[in-house]
């Protein structure tokens, strides 16, 4: 594959980075808050099929910190107006972590850009009673490794992160992610009361041994999501798209909407 091209969009004055690779329908990537927010190998494969569209979201990677950003329902609105800045249509979108609570928040305010939702593990929703780690309370390296299922897989992948060239991105992308996800931990109260609003098809995908978020999550995910559909892959924790990279991007291809008939 060619390394992707980056590029400085502008949405209503503020100049985003975004890193874009492939051809075809174009598949938005919201990603996770953790690490330097770079392009995966798995983003590879997807490229085969889709136009990938990976913005480096507001605030984080080296990005200036926006006066406007308080919240993950900013940051849903600003999405919907970087949609609308690169003309996108039918456009499937993927969010991972705290890119699929950007994700879902984006869909109930306004999915008519929206071809498909797929949500992988996404945070923006809590579940009394249901054991889980809190990543505030861990070291940066161990926030990292409890990711994974496989600790070998996750020491891979810390090494990458770790990099000393991306300690200041990393960093701010820390500090950013606890000003939004801090307080309440992870998750949006009153999320929950609309996610009945998305009408897209939508695919939530979880790891089976995710200790962040359990999967008790996705299937609550499900039910609130009308006809949502889960997939709960095996052997792997709160990182699909990394630790079961094929498996993920076999569902992700394979997920379809209904093809929609003009008026």
């Amino acid at each position: 594959m060619q390394e992707p091209s980056r590029e400085m969009v502008d949405v209503r004055g503020y100049n985003l980075g975004v890193s874009r690779s492939g051809k075809g329908r174009p598949l938005l990537i919201l990603g996770d808050f953790v690490g330097p927010q770079t392009w995966q190998p798995f983003m590879d494969t997807l490229a085969l099929t889709y136009e990938v569209i990976l913005p480096r979201h507001p605030g984080f990677g080296g990005q200036p910190l926006p006066e406007w950003l308080d919240n993950i329902s900013d940051l849903a609105n600003f999405y919907l107006d970087f949609m609308d800045a690169l003309g996108l249509d039918l456009v499937k979108v993927l969010g991972l972590g705290c890119g699929g609570w950007i994700a879902a928040d984006l869909a109930t305010r306004n999915a008519a850009r929206i071809d498909s939702l797929i949500l992988c593990a996404p945070a923006g929703l809590h579940l009394k009673g249901v054991p889980q780690i809190d990543t505030f309370l861990l070291s940066e390296e161990e926030g990292v490794l409890s990711l994974f299922h496989d600790r070998a897989q996750g020491e891979t992948f810390l090494a990458g992160v770790m990099a000393p060239e991306l300690e200041d991105a990393r960093l701010q992308n820390y500090e950013v992610n606890a000003r939004l996800t801090w307080n309440p931990r992870l998750h949006d109260p009153d999320l929950r009361k609309w996610l009945h609003r998305i009408a897209t098809p939508t695919l939530v995908i979880w790891g089976a041994q995710d200790r962040i978020f359990p999967p008790a999550y996705g299937e609550e995910w499900r039910r609130l999501i009308p006809e949502a559909r889960l997939e709960v892959l095996p052997d792997c924790g709160h990182a699909p798209q990394l630790e079961a990279a094929s498996a993920f991007t076999h569902l992700v291809n394979s997920f379809r909407s209904i093809e929609r008939v003009a008026p």
